[in-house]
């Protein structure tokens, strides 16, 4: 005698297991922090830190209702903060710099006017 085959347990919803928000905030503040090195480059960390801190905290949000992915949001947001005090760091280091390097080449130590006139006395020279 032959038995009919049991039947099939209802489908389980698939539940993610990861946090987009949080991978993306990770991704965005590793290249915020590696470009907050380069000068010049660094500009677009101006754009990118800021973006990789806001998917950090919806991140944390949406993981703290969902139970899963909170370290990929701390992360993305630690290196969201760490690449724009790098990039802000690199910004005023390179300003003084400039400023010092005007002052003790006798211009009046304000960059503005520094670079003016370098650039006039790099003109100067090419007319010759």
């Amino acid at each position: 005698m032959s038995y009919p085959p049991a039947p099939q347990p209802p489908a389980q919803p698939v539940q993610k297991s990861g946090n987009g928000f949080g991978v993306t905030s990770l991704v965005l503040g590793i290249i915020a922090l590696v470009l907050g090195f380069i000068p010049i480059i660094n500009v677009v960390s101006f754009a990118l830190a800021p973006l990789a801190i806001i998917f950090g905290i919806v991140g944390l949000v949406v993981s703290s209702k969902r139970g899963s992915g909170k370290g990929t949001s701390i992360a993305g947001l630690v290196t969201g903060l760490l690449g724009l005090a790098v990039t802000i760091f690199m910004y005023v280091a390179i300003y003084s710099a400039l400023g010092e390097a005007c002052e003790d080449s006798g211009f009046s130590g304000n960059a503005g006017e520094c670079l003016d006139e370098i650039s006039e006395d790099v003109d100067d020279l090419e007319t010759m």
